[in-house]
């Protein structure tokens, strides 16, 4: 080999590994992010259920209007698109008492709806800017009324969703929407009796309160 040849054969074996050093340095950064946090921040609607007669309202509806709701997800990185994700949303709305006759009734003192979850995050497609994805998560709700003379509720609840997250170049910042349902079954005021050949027993029944929640934030990945 000619000395003319030997130099620019160095020289573009130097200049593929000074090419392929970022590349390498920009995946191996990727693959070390292991968290992320989400601020974020959207509208929450429904929550309402039906009372009987015979319960501690009258016959009529319970229900929380729409209104704004924010919060935050840390989320614990796994393989495969895969991540374990902790949750708080909070959403101050009112209760309004529809009854069956009559005009619906603000309740005084206006109310908190909040919760508290653990669940997972699995992504799909290729992409490494876009990916869509679904969600689970099981904890708590916490329907909290302003008024002093109440106490809040703590309920077992739960949520299922999807959505997107977009990572800018530097995989360091996106952006994130999500849509969720969320269900939370609360006492419904309404009491049956169920007798045995030796005694009976009164039991409450159980309504089912559901929300969807549509937000967006940012998502900051470390």
């Amino acid at each position: 080999m000619r000395p003319s040849s030997m130099v620019l054969s160095v020289c573009a074996g130097l200049a593929l590994c000074l090419m392929a050093a970022p590349v390498e340095a920009q995946l191996q950064e990727v693959s070390e992010k292991r968290f992320e946090f989400t601020p974020f921040a959207g509208y929450a609607w429904g929550g309402s259920f039906q009372t009987d007669a015979g319960g501690t309202f009258p016959a009529g509806s319970i229900h929380l209007p729409g209104s704004f709701s924010y919060g935050g997800i840390i989320s614990f990185l796994a393989h495969m698109g895969s991540a374990v994700e902790l949750l708080y949303s909070r959403q101050d709305t009112d209760v309004e008492f529809d009854p069956v006759s009559g005009a619906t009734t603000t309740l005084p003192g206006g109310f908190a709806m909040n919760y508290i979850q653990i669940g997972g995050r699995q992504e799909f497609g290729h992409s490494e800017k876009l990916r869509p994805f679904v969600t689970g998560s099981l904890g708590i709700g916490i329907l909290d009324p302003k008024a002093e003379e109440l106490g809040s509720s703590t309920r077992f609840s739960w949520s299922v969703g999807g959505g997107a997250k977009y990572m800018f170049a530097s995989q360091k910042v996106g952006i994130r929407t999500d849509i969720k349902l969320w269900v939370t079954p609360v006492p419904s005021g309404d009491y049956g009796v169920w007798c045995g050949f030796y005694s009976c027993v009164a039991t409450e029944g159980t309504a089912w309160v559901t929300q969807g929640q549509w937000t967006g934030g940012l998502v900051f990945a470390f």
